[in-house]
């Protein structure tokens, strides 16, 4: 029950920000960021709570059935990958939330809409993490992209930001997408949703013929959501967001969801070699292409979002190493594959730390210089002298330098890299080649991470380049950063400490080895002699240094940004698409009525026909059909030779008066079916409708009708017809249907479960409440906008005139 008090009190903590809204608390939105702090806080402190419980494989569960025919919960569970997860989210959400305190103003900010947006994406990443039944994490991995869409787009009236919102709003949801197809096609292989239950069925559902279909749809939603090559473009576009949002999104949020999905997939994903072979290569790739392309960037946010989609790509390679653990959980090979995914979580928990402060630093030269760019910044370390150290430490950490934590999980990425030649999916020549692409992009890493540092804090400063000459560096903004830079070198230096009761506990539920992992868990070393990843981390350092500080990357970043790129292929695919599904719409959407009734019948009608054709079509002469007279044969030849009339009709007056004398001649078939309840309302209704459609007519202007035309009216009657017969044809089915007993049978008791004596009150006011309650929600919504209707002033053009 802790899991739901801990969602349940952040969706609470969400609700106080809402009644900020409102004008008797309006004093309160001054404090709306400190209120908001707090979720964070309570949020740390359970996840710190559950860890002993947790290295115990002591773990948290909750479940409410929901939709139990279909395995459709509410499912949560904390294990050893959640607890990890959700302390880097929570822990790294206490910084982010208090510095976007100090980095928005009360004054020019909307600031309960800003925390309640974050709230919301942080409550979205806990659920994602948390979630036992697929389907509820699908629910939370849609909810982070809507979320983030919300939080990229606060600035709404700056075009990039509609850019940027739109943008990775596609790219995610069409991910989102996929990886719902995928966890149908597992619940079609398996018959559950739950993911505990899905693990133990590993071997079973890699025998299935769905298992490559279902496995690369995972791939798409796993590497559209971690920005990998070539779904990366989303994420630079996102830099449009206030800082506090990056700092939040690139660290511990939404592009490390996809990360964490292979990782919680891996018992079942690492038994194809194919997964393998994808995700290790999309990764290397991926954190080539982005340390190269950093380096084309001159805006400080725009290196850093390149920055990350390396460092993604860097991890998504060792998770992709790492996934024969599945094949191989016992031997040499497994404690392999246990290193490597051990390096990739290691990493994970690293990346967040550095790359939050390394945020948080350009959100406050931004902030308090005026400008990210590069061209313009120089000699800042005479200025931000907290923000130098800060920076240099992080940049330093991620370059892999010695004495920072990014040094070890760097190690360990390239002793990752060398252990493949003891995989049996690389041969020595493959080996080779992804030894080389990481040694390469750890390079071309090391040369934006020295020529950022170089670029802002030296060289001499120019007080005509910055638009802010009253430039400072506020204790307290600067505060959520430097706790940030002291546990680099903490973490360097006592790494088993975070190692052993975070990282581990993950190691056991991505390897579903349970305790068996700890021996083949590997202890955290600052030296381990000179062997390779040592040798490669000097190279790295000597050329990356040499490239850094004797290369004029700035004389070079025009000449690269000439280049075609991914993202302008992407808008100009975009705005064909736009510009021919607009044209498409617009011949749809012709605001005429009868147009749209008609398609919509006639799909109607195809569902229908399909039907048909796989259930085969009802046999008439089981068909039971009531008696009828000569009375009800008249009355069925007079509705239909009505309708038939009203379509060529073009008085209101005489439409109207038709229309009534159909529903009153339905009313009569009621009376001659003995229904007279049924007959009563009938008549009620009618009355009323038609009452009201002529108080309607008789104030609408009169306009020229013109005459029917024979063709067109010809097609409306056919489509009726269609529709009339799919809908005969459809009861026909129903009366032959006996697969399920009639429902009659729950209510012969209503008088016992409800104490009402009118079984049909019951029945709407006890049986279908929840139903009834919607009902009247809809009327309320239409009512609103009626009014809202009503109300509406025209007010084109007013602002061009002020």
């Amino acid at each position: 029950m802790s899991l739901v008090y801990l969602l349940s009190g952040l969706i609470i903590i969400m609700g106080i920000i809402l009644v900020t809204l409102f004008k008797p608390f309006h004093r309160l939105r001054r404090y709306v960021g400190y209120i908001a702090l707090i979720a964070p806080i309570i949020s740390s402190i359970y996840f710190l709570i559950q860890i002993p419980n947790v290295m115990q494989q002591k773990f948290v569960a909750f479940k409410v059935p929901w939709m139990p025919a279909i395995d459709v919960n509410l499912d949560l569970r904390l294990d050893g990958l959640g607890l990890m997860f959700g302390l880097i989210i929570s822990m790294i959400g206490i910084a982010v939330f208090f510095y976007a305190t100090q980095y928005l103003s009360p004054n020019g900010d909307n600031l309960p809409r800003f925390f309640f947006y974050l709230l919301l994406f942080m409550f979205s990443m806990l659920g994602i993490v948390v979630s036992n039944n697929t389907i509820l994490m699908y629910v939370f991995w849609e909810l982070t992209s809507v979320s983030s869409f919300l939080l990229i787009s606060y600035w709404y009236s700056n075009a990039n930001s509609q850019l940027g919102a739109i943008q990775s709003f596609i790219i995610t949801v069409l991910g989102g997408l996929a990886l719902l197809t995928g966890f149908i096609m597992l619940y079609i292989m398996t018959g559950t949703n739950t993911i505990s239950e899905l693990l133990a069925q590993s071997h079973h559902i890699s025998e299935h013929t769905l298992f490559i279909p279902m496995m690369v749809m995972l791939l798409i939603g796993a590497f559209t959501k971690s920005a990998q090559f070539p779904f990366h473009i989303w994420l630079p576009k996102a830099m449009a967001a206030p800082t506090p949002v990056s700092a939040y999104l690139h660290s511990a949020t939404m592009v490390k969801a996809g990360i964490f999905l292979l990782f919680k997939f891996t018992p079942i994903l690492g038994l194809s070699n194919s997964y393998i072979y994808i995700v290790t290569f999309v990764g290397l790739i991926t954190m080539l292409f982005g340390a190269i392309t950093a380096l084309r960037q001159y805006d400080l946010k725009a290196i850093l979002a390149y920055s990350t989609i390396s460092q993604l790509g860097m991890i998504m390679s060792m998770v992709g190493l790492g996934g024969g653990i599945a094949q191989h959980p016992t031997g040499l090979m497994a404690e392999t594959y246990t290193l490597i995914l051990f390096a990739g979580l290691f990493h994970v928990m690293n990346h967040a730390i550095f790359k939050c402060a390394l945020f948080m630093g350009v959100g406050i030269i931004d902030h308090e210089a005026g400008t990210r760019d590069i061209y313009r910044l120089s000699g800042m370390r005479k200025y931000f002298p907290k923000m130098n150290l800060v920076m240099t430490l992080a940049a330093l950490s991620m370059a892999g330098v010695p004495f920072l934590n990014g040094f070890l999980s760097k190690e360990m990425f390239f002793d990752s890299l060398v252990s493949a030649t003891h995989l049996q999916q690389f041969g020595l020549t493959l080996t080779v080649i992804i030894v080389l692409l990481g040694v390469i992009a750890s390079i071309f890493t090391f040369v934006y991470a020295v020529y950022m540092l170089k670029e802002t804090y030296w060289g001499e400063f120019d007080d005509k380049k910055v638009p802010k000459k009253h430039i400072h560096e506020p204790w307290a903004f600067s505060l959520p950063a430097m706790v940030l830079m002291v546990l680099i070198p903490i973490i360097f230096f006592i790494p088993n400490f975070f190692t052993e009761h975070i990282v581990l506990p993950a190691l056991r539920d991505v390897t579903n080895l349970s305790t068996k992992v700890d021996a083949l868990a590997p202890h955290v070393s600052q030296w381990h002699g000179i062997n390779l990843p040592l040798i490669f981390s000097v190279i790295v350092i000597v050329i990356g240094a040499i490239l850094a500080l004797k290369i004029n990357w700035k004389a070079h970043i025009y000449r690269f940004i000439k280049y075609a790129s991914i993202t302008n292929s992407y808008r100009k695919t975009y705005r064909v698409f736009e510009h021919y599904s607009g044209k498409s719409i617009q011949g749809l959407m012709n605001n005429r009525l009868n147009h749209y009734n008609i398609i919509t019948l006639l799909i109607f009608s195809l569902f229908v026909a399909y039907g048909l054709m796989k259930v085969g079509f009802p046999k008439l002469h089981q068909i039971d059909i009531s008696e009828f007279g000569p009375l009800e044969v008249i009355l069925a030849i007079t509705i239909s030779i009505i309708g038939v009339a009203l379509v060529f009709i073009r008085q209101r007056l005489t439409m109207v008066i038709l229309n009534g004398i159909i529903g009153y001649s339905v009313a009569l078939f009621f009376l001659l079916m003995r229904a007279p309840d049924l007959a009563l309302t009938q008549l009620v209704v009618e009355t009323i409708t038609t009452i009201l459609f002529i108080v309607s007519f008789s104030r609408l202007p009169n306009i020229a009708r013109t005459n029917a035309i024979l063709k067109k009216e010809a097609v409306k009657i056919i489509v009726s017809f269609i529709m009339a017969g799919a809908v005969v044809t459809l009861i026909f089915i129903a009366q032959q249907g006996d697969g399920f007993e009639t429902i009659s049978k729950y209510y012969t008791n209503a008088y016992e479960l409800t104490g009402g004596k009118n079984i049909v009150n019951a029945i709407l006011g006890d049986f279908r409440a929840l139903d009834t309650m919607f009902e009247g929600v809809v009327l309320i919504i239409a009512g609103l906008g009626i009014y809202t209707l009503l109300h509406y002033k025209d007010r084109r053009g007013q602002d061009e005139r002020k």
